[in-house]
């Protein structure tokens, strides 16, 4: 929902107020999550690893993720479950009083000009300051514009699902790269074998290396057009597509 309002961001006044309703509602099921991220991460870790992993030092972190999932998992989580399915069903009730103040594709040609120059720019930024957070930042603008693209697949999906296809794995590739980094901080935090952290070290950073060349060979792919360009090209699809 946060990527159909973002879409008409420009032509729709209760965008604010939505959009912080909307992301307080996932924020209620970050707990589902959270037990896992770590033992995910490390499993994808193990996949990519080219020479392997240390097999001690492996069992060891494996082991503490585990622990430490241990109270995720035995907690009732039905609470949380409950004010989501709240939150969802007060924003349903507001949504027949939602409008737009333009009609047609300039709304949503506004929105996707918008959002596609922010995945842009993060590339820039993130090809410049090779940084965990502007790479993760990046991944927030490309999400956006998979979202768009799914929303808009429909207007000329033979055109659009290429490039669908490459902003759903970019926006994985960056996930994946943003997950190393939390558990490089979590390993750091402490309460891990010192040496086990120690052996992970370079597994990971050579990863996080791999995942950013890939996302930047991939990001130049996707977001090689203008924004103008492409607003311009999707609105003559749409145009022919409401003219059918």
């Amino acid at each position: 929902m946060r990527g159909l309002i973002r879409l008409v961001r420009p032509a729709f006044p209760d965008f604010d107020g939505e959009n912080a309703a909307f992301r307080d509602a996932a924020k209620a099921l970050e707990s589902l999550r959270a037990g896992g991220a770590g033992r995910e991460t490390l499993d994808r870790l193990e996949e990519a690893a080219p020479e392997g992993l240390d097999a001690q030092a492996l069992a060891k972190i494996r082991a503490r993720f585990e622990a430490e999932a241990l109270p995720h998992l035995a907690t009732d989580r039905a609470a949380d479950i409950a004010a989501f399915r709240a939150m969802l069903t007060e924003a349903r009730a507001r949504i027949p009083g939602w409008t737009l103040s333009a009609k047609g594709f300039a709304p949503a040609r506004k929105g996707l000009r918008k959002t596609y120059a922010q995945a842009r720019r993060g590339l820039d930024h993130a090809r410049e300051a090779r940084s965990p957070e502007a790479f993760h930042d990046w991944r927030k603008a490309v999400k956006y514009h998979w979202y768009h693209a799914q929303l808009l697949r429909p207007i000329n999906p033979e055109r659009i699902d290429p490039q669908r296809g490459m902003a759903k794995e970019l926006a994985e590739l960056l996930g994946n790269h943003h997950d190393l980094h939390d558990m490089r901080a979590h390993l750091a935090a402490g309460g891990f074998d010192a040496a086990a952290v120690a052996a992970m070290q370079t597994p990971i950073t050579q990863e996080m290396a791999r995942l950013e060349a890939a996302a930047l060979t991939l990001g130049h792919r996707l977001l090689a057009d203008e924004p103008e360009t492409l607003a311009r090209r999707w609105q003559g699809w749409w145009s022919a597509w409401k003219g059918q």
